[in-house]
């Protein structure tokens, strides 16, 4: 390990990544040390740069990439051309993992694929992610996480009988297959340093979805009757009541699994309490949903006396599983959340506040976190560290086969246009 002990020290990723779940995965992999170098175009790079979230502008690029892409440089490179693919194929002769995101065929086509690759490195980890599989009638669709999430089914889980159905509002299906792909990138790298053989691994958004689903998948399909939604507008149709949220005199409350009898007995209703000895079994899912419905109606007549935080407190006291829902505002400044939040520098916003790495390396100095990378502003200073000459990178710049953004010279010297 180097002096800071983080683990991936030494190590060097190749991120051919756009959009989030490829690149979060690899922020996460900086994150515990590795050298992550951005491949972008020479058009602009990656889209996300302009994909404003929320008409937040305040970073110059998007928050969509400002918050995937710190702790890397950024260097680019045409692939399309066959100078800009050496310059890449230098890259990976000394680079440990490769992952990319593209839709199937994009990366045979521009010889950048894993055959092709391992050719330069038999060492070589390459993690490819796409949006529904390498094949099959949807595999060309593009891989997008309201439209998997769609797709798989999630968004008929929550929400109410002929209601709209309820998608999860963070993109959901990008950070599965994020995690999914860091686990495979460290496998690859655990085993290329057991054997000295490289790896190639695949993995979907679509399949990631659906492990994310595992029990509600598997239960409905062992299930002769699976629950559906009801009138009142539940968090899911696998948990019965009082599981879900609920309105009280002000604000919101949380219940998750809890014994309707027992909270009966502690909201001092008779009423909940013989509900709780009336459920009917769920061959009868008609009356299972008249029951269901029955709960939650009593609920929230018995939850409008008091207000969310006196429920909360009185319920907890009382070991049920409770929360009161918070917003934004509330949830960040709670001093649960704080040890959870850090400052990164950006050279355009400043300092600003964000969520610090998820993995403590006990022993370790915490990661020191960088801001993301201008588009194209490591190009000479990354391809110049691997052995590339003044003349060349002028011989390439001036082809077109890379880019630099003029404000970081080459020896002092302007090195192509502004973006």
């Amino acid at each position: 390990m180097g002096k800071k002990g983080l683990p991936l020290e030494g190590i060097t990723i190749l991120d051919l990544t756009i959009a989030l779940s490829g690149p979060l995965c690899t922020q996460r992999l900086g994150e515990m040390g590795a050298e992550v170098i951005k491949i972008e175009a020479p058009d602009g790079g990656d889209f996300s740069r302009y994909n404003i979230v929320g008409d937040c502008r305040a970073f110059g690029d998007s928050t969509a990439f400002v918050m995937m892409n710190r702790n890397k440089e950024s260097v680019a490179v045409d692939l399309k051309s066959a100078a800009g693919r050496e310059v890449f194929y230098s890259l990976v002769k000394n680079a440990d993992a490769v992952v990319v995101n593209f839709r199937p065929g994009v990366t045979r086509r521009l010889a950048i694929d894993y055959p092709t690759l391992k050719a330069f490195n038999p060492r070589l980890v390459y993690v490819s992610i796409t949006g529904y599989g390498e094949s099959g009638p949807l595999a060309a669709r593009p891989g997008q996480d309201l439209l998997l999430q769609s797709f798989s089914g999630l968004t008929f889980n929550a929400g109410r009988r002929n209601g709209h159905p309820v998608a999860c509002p963070p993109f959901i299906a990008d950070v599965i297959a994020s995690h999914s792909a860091t686990e495979a990138v460290l496998a690859g790298l655990f085993n290329a340093a057991r054997t000295g053989r490289g790896q190639e691994a695949t993995l979907s958004m679509l399949g990631g979805i659906m492990e994310m689903q595992l029990q509600e998948i598997s239960t409905f399909l062992a299930h002769d009757h699976p629950p559906e939604r009801v009138d009142y507008p539940s968090a899911t149709v696998w948990m019965p009541p009082p599981y879900g949220i609920h309105a009280t005199a002000e604000g919101y409350l949380a219940l998750a699994q809890c014994d309707l009898a027992l909270l009966g007995g502690l909201l001092d209703s008779g009423e909940l309490t013989a509900l709780a000895a009336e459920v009917p079994g769920s061959e009868h899912p008609a009356e299972y949903a008249e029951w269901k419905d029955r709960v939650y109606r009593l609920l929230g007549q018995l939850f409008a006396g008091k207000s969310a935080s006196e429920w909360d407190n009185y319920l907890n006291e009382h070991g049920i599983w409770c929360m009161k829902v918070l917003n934004y505002a509330q949830f960040l400044a709670h001093p649960q959340t704080q040890p959870y939040l850090t400052q990164v520098d950006h050279e355009v916003y400043g300092s600003y506040t964000t969520v610090k790495p998820v993995i403590d390396f006990i022993g370790a100095e915490p990661a020191e976190l960088t801001g993301a990378p201008a588009y194209a502003a490591d190009t000479c200073r990354v391809l110049e560290s691997r052995g590339f000459t003044r003349r060349q990178l002028e011989e390439l710049l001036a082809s077109g086969a890379i880019f630099q953004r003029a404000a970081s010279p080459v020896h002092g010297k302007a090195a192509g246009g502004d973006e």
